[in-house]
């Protein structure tokens, strides 16, 4: 990919801010403020990408034995979430017109239709349009509705504010952690602003260069291959995957800057200190790390922590739900999210403002239809169910992992904790969905592949996902009910289907944020 010089989009005002935190903090109110009504001292947000509603139910009963073993199952605020964008465009179309939405009565049609992959009507409204990340990322950082491709740009092609600026300037410290590589849609639409989701250098080098950002986790860094070998190891094209592209997500000046020491394009917090092994990540949970500068963690991985690893280069392992044996060189994204956390709150006595992505759960959800938008690595003709369900799993654990960070600062009172996805990708659903409209994932145990199927489609759907929030603020998300779905209360189960738009993530972040301390 050629580097394009990248565009400063953060307004001076902003920067000016970013360089006096101190001055910038909300002035505390003279009167005292119920507990109920403080700001969050501490706000995470995780996403699990592409994680449609079978996808959560099939990880939690491999892993758990049922739903209620996961870590957010009981959780007070559980709402489904609405994910289309504004319009079907890639790009801006210069007017505010809102074209696409969400019809329960269409979304729920069990009407028989003749068609072999999307038998029923439900299922060809869902499929028919749908967000991608990058909009859908920007109403959950953001709080706009814009055009697919857009990393907080709104359909006037300019930059918009979005919820990490708003942190910054309150003191707090900042970052996203990924298991995808660290410039890919959903981290830049917490850390960056461009007019397409594509533009990778540039995205990159805003999150290295603007000083908005105290830590950044993901891969995407040259060097080695999807199965965390050394790319000059040689021996085959096999062992050489994801090395043919060493600058896909990131230039090579602003490697080489970051593998020096450098202050990248005079960002105001100086020079990054750049980790990538294992032993590093541990290090880094563990408090064994200086705090004294912003912090990227780049994996010795090409791609993705453990999705595009390959059965012929690193065996079996028949207690994997893929069959495949995990890359043992590559810190989990629990390890990068309780290192992120022990950073960040030595960062800044103001607190923290953390987004942390499973990313490549979307990934594997893609493999539902190859030559479709499949397009990260191999595409076999039985989709990746057992992918899927790992990457869940370790997103839960990352999910588990902030729950008991929470309880040792703060506890609940003090944190917000938002767990949600992005969107649905390929409508996961039971062995018999193609047969009985929207039949369920079927639990056959913990630690036996449950029985399920994907639409093949290859790509999202408009389908209604779910969020489940606790914490300081997170009645504010249940204050934004937008209507109550009754299929996705009889189908789904985990609420009355009651549900929010993906704005109103951003919306209700933001109000907590401007709540007094």
């Amino acid at each position: 990919m050629t580097a394009r010089t990248p565009r400063r989009w953060f307004h001076s005002s902003l920067l000016l801010a970013l360089a006096a935190l101190g001055g910038c903090q909300t002035s505390p109110r003279a009167e005292a403020v119920a507990s109920g009504q403080a700001r969050p001292h501490n706000v995470i947000v995780m996403i699990n990408d592409g994680a449609g509603w079978g996808t959560w139910d099939a990880a939690a009963y491999w892993q758990y034995g049922s739903r209620e073993g996961a870590p957010y199952a009981d959780f007070p605020q559980r709402l489904a979430v609405t994910t289309f964008p504004l319009n079907s465009s890639s790009q801006p179309t210069g007017d505010n017109a809102q074209t696409l939405g969400y019809d329960a009565g269409k979304a729920w049609d069990t009407g028989p239709v003749p068609a072999q992959d999307l038998p029923f009507a439900g299922y060809q409204y869902l499929a028919a349009v749908a967000t991608d990340s990058a909009a859908a990322g920007t109403a959950l950082s953001s709080g706009i509705k814009t055009y697919n491709n857009a990393i907080n740009f709104n359909n006037d092609g300019q930059p918009v504010e979005f919820n990490t600026l708003r942190a910054k300037r309150l003191g707090m410290a900042t970052g996203v952690v990924t298991s995808v590589p660290f410039a890919h849609a959903t981290p830049a639409a917490f850390a960056a602003q461009n007019e397409s989701r594509n533009n990778y250098h540039a995205i990159a080098h805003q999150m290295l260069a603007q000083g908005h950002l105290d830590l950044v986790m993901g891969t995407g860094g040259p060097g080695y291959s999807v199965d965390g070998r050394a790319c000059d190891e040689g021996a085959g094209a096999a062992k050489a995957e994801g090395c043919a592209n060493p600058w896909e997500w990131v230039s090579q000046q602003d490697w080489q800057q970051l593998e020096a020491g450098s202050t990248i394009a005079g960002n105001p917090s100086g020079p990054w200190r750049l980790i990538r092994s294992k032993e590093d990540f541990a290090a880094l949970a563990q408090g064994r790390l200086p705090a004294d500068r912003p912090l990227i963690g780049v994996p010795r991985v090409a791609n993705t922590l453990q999705q595009a690893r390959q059965l012929q280069v690193l065996g079996r392992d028949a207690a994997m739900p893929s069959g495949v044996r995990k890359i043992d060189s590559v810190p989990d994204l629990a390890t990068m999210t309780r290192g992120a956390l022990r950073f960040l709150l030595q960062r800044s006595s103001n607190g923290l403002f953390l987004m942390v992505e499973g990313g490549a759960t979307d990934w594997a959800a893609h493999t539902s239809a190859c030559g479709t938008e499949w397009h990260y690595g191999q595409c076999g003709d039985q989709p990746q169910y057992g992918r899927l369900i790992e990457e869940t799993v370790e997103f839960n654990d990352a999910v588990a992992a902030v729950v008991e960070w929470i309880e040792r600062n703060g506890g609940w009172e003090h944190n917000l904790l938002i767990v949600t996805t992005d969107h649905d990708n390929s409508m996961p659903m039971g062995p018999e969905a193609q047969n009985v409209a929207f039949a369920p994932v079927r639990n056959n145990g913990r630690g036996r592949m449950p029985g399920m199927s994907f639409r093949p489609t290859g790509n999202h759907s408009n389908a209604l996902v779910p969020l489940w929030a606790k914490g300081a603020g997170a009645e504010l998300l249940g204050q934004r009910v937008r209507g109550v779905d009754a299929g996705y209360r009889q189908h789904v189960r985990w609420n009355d289907g009651s549900y929010i738009d993906n704005t109103d993530v951003a919306a209700a972040v933001q109000e907590a944020l401007q709540r007094p301390r």
